[in-house]
C-alpha cells in the first residue's frame, strides 16, 4: 500500500467507526494540556501537565491504529518497529551508559582524591562520583554514577561544586522516570520536558547548596563558553 493510499484507509476508518469522536477527544484534549502546560510556572506541575498532553496523545494514536481495518499497513509495521528499537535502546543504555563512559573518559573515582565530594554526594543518592580528565568544566550523570571534569574542579570552589554535585544527585535519584519520560516523548513525537527537570534539580541544589551557590557556579561555566 502506498502512502496516499495509507491515508485514505486512515480516513476512511475514522470516518466510518463510532470511536472516532473518541480519537477526536482525545487529541482536543492533548492540545490543550500542551497550551496549558505553557502557562504553568511550577516546573513539576508543568511537567506533569505536559506528560499528561503526551499520554492523550499516544492514547490516540494506539486508538487510531486499532480502529485500522486495513491490511499489511506499512505505517503500523513502521511504528511498531519504531516503538520496539527505541525502547530497547534506551532502557538497555540506562543499565551499561555510565559504564561506556568510565571506559571513554577513563574515569576515576573521585573519593580516591577529594573525599568530601564522594561522602556528600553520598548523603544524597547513592552514586558514585568520577572525575576525567577534560579542561573543558563539565558534569553530569549517568546511571548510578556522577562525572566532573578536571576543568570543573579547578574553577570552581567547594560550595559551587557543592550546588553542582547536588543538581546531577537529583538526577540520579530521579533516574528511574526519566527513561519512562524519554519513551513517551519518543512514541508522541515530542520532547522528554528537559527544561523541567533541569529546573526542578535547581530547585533542589538551591535547597542543598543555597541560590547564590549554584548561580555563582552557573556564572562561572557560562563565562567559559562565552
Amino acid at each position: 500500500m502506498n502512502i496516499l493510499g495509507e491515508i485514505n484507509c486512515f480516513g476512511l476508518c475514522l470516518k466510518v467507526s463510532e470511536l472516532a469522536p473518541l480519537v477526536a477527544l482525545l487529541i482536543v484534549i492533548s492540545i490543550g494540556l500542551l497550551a496549558a502546560s505553557f502557562m504553568i510556572r511550577m516546573p513539576k506541575h508543568r511537567l506533569l501537565t505536559f506528560v499528561s498532553a503526551q499520554v492523550a496523545a499516544f492514547i490516540a494514536i494506539i486508538s487510531t491504529f486499532y480502529l485500522m481495518k486495513c491490511e499489511g499497513m506499512l505505517t503500523i509495521y513502521l511504528y511498531s518497529g519504531y516503538a520496539v528499537i527505541s525502547t530497547a535502546v534506551i532502557f538497555g543504555s540506562l543499565r551499561f551508559y555510565d559504564r561506556l563512559m568510565i571506559r571513554r573518559l577513563n574515569a576515576k573515582p573521585i573519593g580516591n582524591v577529594i573525599g568530601w565530594m564522594q561522602e556528600f554526594t553520598g548523603r544524597l543518592a547513592n552514586a558514585t562520583v568520577y572525575y576525567y580528565d577534560s579542561a573543558v568544566p563539565k558534569a553530569f550523570a549517568a546511571g548510578k554514577s556522577i562525572f566532573v571534569s578536571l576543568g570543573l574542579l579547578e574553577l570552581l570552589n567547594d560550595d559551587e561544586l557543592k550546588a553542582v554535585l547536588a543538581h546531577e544527585a537529583w538526577h540520579i535519584r530521579n533516574n528511574g522516570r526519566t527513561p519512562f519520560l524519554k519513551q513517551l516523548a519518543i512514541m508522541t513525537f515530542s520532547s522528554p520536558g528537559r527544561g523541567e527537570l533541569e529546573k526542578m534539580a535547581d530547585r533542589f541544589a538551591e535547597e542543598i547548596a543555597g541560590s547564590e551557590a549554584l548561580t555563582s557556579a552557573r556564572s562561572k561555566v557560562d563565562k567559559v563558553f562565552i
